[in-house]
């Protein structure tokens, strides 16, 4: 990386090591001070026409929560330095209120409303800080200051700024990891005679007006149809719901008539079938997506003459009477890697009560799996497909994507080929602590 260049940040998310990973960053020592000079020069820069020099998707990927915890409390520390000496400086109070955030991940403190309150007053161009604002409000359904949100966050929206307008809708209103507090969620919770009624109704309007102008531009877009249909249910509009999913259906058969594989049309009309109420259409679309989904509820044949990374055998029926995490990953995938915290607690709390995990992964190099493996002291067996999505599991189970966790119970059946997160612990709880009571 170049020492004292804007395009230090740009190098180092560009790391192999570093590509979509979640989770703590591992960063060598000479890189973190190269990061750290570079954001207290941002930090530095202050504010100017109503924005900081940021990177522009620090908050949107929890990039500081990322850092390792000695660099993230010297930049807070510095942060707090330059505003003691510089109060009005809105990149320190941005950068303390990213930090703030998460750690009010529960319940927002009055320490962060205060940080975001100076926050919105001193940055009046970024519209980021309105989401960070919304993604807090959700967790304690804090209706007013998810509807101010919203506001300020239109208030900010400029002609030539379209684009930013509806990615940054779009994060809030669909691609939000807590559903609970989608604004249509929000919206859905209010009484007729709540006095926030009238202003979530005007701001559901104009949210409602940037996608449906995005799906006259991206017709084929199924996330928009989707969130679109969810605001017409949320104020009631039933005509304009049945309007835009059969408009939308109309777009996705088409282009199934020129490709009958194409993955975005059958995700666009599993889920209108499903909000048709047509519920054996719906999982057909979805059996063509992801046809390991066919797989719940049945049981798992058993993979053939398979070994583990050491050379020993290993089969499915060396595990019966447990209940089973056959966890299809690789070490290049970052969405896998952020899974193995979850699994290693899993695995940590009920091993001893019957549950194991078989690893397959999609790597091409043993040693690399390897390494990996005795790094992150991963205590399961690992299985070695280097066939990837051509190989003998990806064909035998029909894994598209990974990770792929397959949850089987005692019996050998698929509880769930979605088994992630927080699921994960508790299809495994339900398994183990219900049979056992």
């Amino acid at each position: 990386m170049k020492e004292n260049s804007v395009d230090v940040w740009d190098a180092f998310l560009n790391t192999l090591e570093n590509r979509g990973l979640s989770g703590e960053w591992e960063v060598a020592s000479e890189v973190q001070e190269e990061l750290i000079n570079y954001f207290k020069t941002k930090i530095d820069m202050g504010v100017v026409d109503g924005k900081t020099a940021f990177p522009s998707d620090l908050i949107w990927n929890e990039y500081i929560w990322r850092f390792p915890e000695e660099m993230r409390h010297k930049l807070t520390a510095s942060a707090e330095r330059v505003l003691e000496s510089d109060p009005d400086n809105g990149a320190a109070v941005k950068f303390l209120t990213i930090v703030e955030a998460r750690t009010a991940y529960d319940v927002p403190t009055d320490k962060f409303w205060h940080l975001w309150e100076k926050a919105t007053t001193l940055l009046p161009n970024e519209v980021d800080i309105c989401y960070l604002m919304f993604e807090n409000a959700g967790f304690d359904i804090l209706l007013d200051e998810g509807v101010v949100a919203f506001e300020r966050l239109f208030e900010r929206y400029r002609e030539g700024e379209k684009p930013t307008l509806y990615q940054w809708l779009f994060r809030c209103c669909y691609d939000y990891l807590y559903v609970v507090s989608r604004p249509t969620n929000f919206y859905n919770r209010l009484e007729s005679d709540n006095p926030l009624m009238e202003r979530w109704t005007a701001v559901m309007g104009k949210i409602q007006a940037v996608f449906e102008e995005q799906l006259e531009k991206t017709p084929d877009h199924w996330h928009t149809v989707r969130m679109l249909t969810e605001i017409h249910e949320a104020v009631g509009n039933s005509a304009a719901r049945e309007k835009t999913l059969k408009k939308a259906r109309s777009v996705f058969e088409n282009q199934l008539e020129q490709d009958e594989n194409d993955r975005n049309a059958l995700r666009g009309l599993a889920d209108i079938h499903e909000r048709l109420g047509n519920a054996e259409l719906a999982r057909a679309y979805k059996l063509k997506v992801d046809p390991s989904l066919g797989w719940e509820g049945q049981v798992l044949p058993d993979f053939s003459a398979a070994v583990d990374v050491d050379g020993n055998p290993i089969s499915l029926a060396d595990y019966r009477g447990k209940v089973v995490l056959l966890d299809f990953w690789a070490v290049w995938c970052g969405p896998c890697l952020g899974e193995i915290p979850n699994i290693k607690a899993a695995y940590e709390k009920y091993h001893d009560k019957g549950f194991d995990v078989i690893g397959v992964s999609f790597d091409e190099d043993a040693a690399v799996l390897r390494e990996f493996i005795a790094e992150k002291e991963i205590p399961w067996r690992q299985i070695l497909d280097g066939g990837g999505f051509g190989g003998t599991f990806a064909k035998q189970y029909g894994v598209h994507s990974i990770p792929a966790p397959f949850l089987i119970d005692r019996e050998g059946k698929v509880l769930s080929v979605k088994a992630r997160g927080s699921l994960l612990d508790e299809l495994i709880e339900a398994e183990i602590e219900g049979k056992a009571g």
